[in-house]
């Protein structure tokens, strides 16, 4: 058996750690974005303003303790519902 301490290194955590945009993930930065696209100029919509900002609030809470929920969040949405009885 090797004991491999002596060859150990320190990593960074940045590379450990996921990469947010803004705070959240460019998933999540990416549906704020094109809602928001959509509701400022296609549809003129100005009162979705307070409701775009709650919604990037939202997110940021919930991707502060895990960065990957909004992924998760996603993924079991896309996901179909099928039961093996």
């Amino acid at each position: 058996m090797v004991d491999m301490r002596p060859y150990s290194i320190k990593v960074r955590r940045s590379l450990l750690q996921r990469d947010l945009m803004a705070g959240i993930p460019a998933t999540g930065l990416l549906m704020l974005a094109t809602a928001g696209i959509i509701f400022l100029y296609v549809l003129r919509m100005f009162f979705m303003i307070p409701v775009l900002i709650v919604a990037y609030l939202i997110m940021r809470y919930l991707t502060s303790r895990d960065p990957w929920m909004i992924d998760i969040m996603l993924t079991t949405i896309k996901e179909k519902d099928f039961f093996i009885p």
